[in-house]
């Protein structure tokens, strides 16, 4: 008893003693009482748990990053837990404020949303923390020397700042004949800076492919990452990845997608004619690409889908997240065993024989207190 009042009067304490506590934890110990609502509330408190939180979890390599996934052709979202034991498949439910919200960017717990019904859908975008469910409306910067958006993303590091940046990626209203007839687009892009709240326009323009997937760009290591490219917000330029040796047959490839887990930027592979997945590794001075893993599937039928690939805190317990008709599977790379996840064929939404989740539509990410 002596001890308990010890530790309610001194508040010093009783914050390190907080700091300690996962993000999930601290929200329902906001209903203890006034003072710990309080502190747990306070902008101070939640930066510094998400600064300790990050700088702790990176220096004992022990990030346990929870799956949201999106159902194809919906907008509905689903959770599955860090431990992936016990209760492992929950719906989960944006804010109610939020208007049919898609997520567009990640980064480390933090999601960049738009929502469909909203007054100003092509006009604003939310960033939005799915812990604390905690949202902010950042307008967009609609200038006249630009035409639509075609990307979206976030960049958080709170072990660098406790800011975060929007990258905004829009076709220009200069394009000629040429590149028209050969399906290329040239883009420019617009840097949001939340601790100015204002936004800066990149003056050098991209020539990309009409194909590049601009929305969901990876944050790693200062850049974010698109398909062979990036963009370095040190630097404040676009550069190249270099080349990732693959088959030349672009027929035996289904999937290529970047996958960033526990500080690592993947390239992961789906050969299908294979049956098999090759996992690449970019070395952190973006010299070249190493192959990780290149695994056979031979025991899936299909239809089958690779939804991401799992970085643990030893590489003997790393996973590749699989699905296939109802269900979504854990395939560990030490001992090749298959661990079913979530067996979905009881819910309505199921369908026979059908894929309902994909690699573009789901999210990695560390829960935190980090305010949006």
């Amino acid at each position: 008893m002596y001890e308990d009042e010890m530790i309610a009067n001194n508040e010093d304490l009783l914050i390190e003693i907080l700091l300690w506590l996962p993000p999930k934890s601290l929200m329902r110990f906001k209903l203890v009482c006034k003072q710990w609502l309080s502190i747990i509330a306070s902008r101070h408190f939640s930066e510094l748990h998400t600064r300790q939180q990050r700088d702790h979890l990176s220096h004992d390599n022990t990030l346990r990053p929870s799956l949201l996934l999106r159902l194809a052709e919906s907008s509905n979202y689903f959770h599955i837990q860090q431990s992936f034991q016990g209760q492992k498949w929950s719906s989960y439910h944006f804010s109610p404020t939020l208007s049919r919200p898609i997520v567009r960017g990640f980064s480390n717990g933090l999601f960049l949303l738009q929502c469909q019904n909203g007054e100003h859908p092509l006009e604003e975008c939310h960033v939005y923390n799915p812990v604390t469910k905690e949202s902010r409306v950042i307008s967009l910067n609609n200038s006249d020397q630009s035409r639509c958006v075609v990307g979206l993303n976030l960049a958080f590091d709170p072990l660098k700042s406790p800011h975060y940046k929007i990258v905004c990626v829009r076709t220009t209203r200069r394009r000629s004949s040429l590149l028209w007839r050969s399906w290329w687009r040239r883009c420019q892009i617009e840097v949001y800076e939340s601790d100015t709240g204002a936004w800066k326009l990149h003056e050098e323009t991209i020539l990309a492919p009409s194909n590049t997937h601009f929305h969901q760009g990876i944050y790693w290591n200062g850049g974010i990452h698109w398909n062979k490219i990036f963009f370095d917000l040190h630097g404040n330029c676009v550069r190249k990845h270099p080349e990732v040796l693959i088959p030349d047959d672009p027929r035996t490839v289904k999937f290529c997608d970047y996958v960033e887990s526990n500080d690592y930027l993947h390239y992961v592979v789906y050969l299908p004619e294979e049956k098999s997945v090759m996992v690449f590794e970019l070395l952190s001075d973006y010299s070249s690409w190493t192959l990780k893993y290149h695994i056979n599937l031979d025991i899936f039928s299909r239809p089958l889908s690779v939804l991401s690939m799992i970085r643990r805190e030893s590489e003997e317990d790393d996973m590749l997240i699989l699905h296939k008709p109802g269900m979504i599977m854990a395939y560990r790379f030490r001992d090749k065993s298959v661990e079913v996840i979530v067996n979905f064929e009881d819910e309505e939404f199921y369908k026979e024989q059908c894929i309902q989740f994909f690699s573009q539509c789901t999210i990695q990410y560390t829960e935190t207190l980090a305010p949006p």
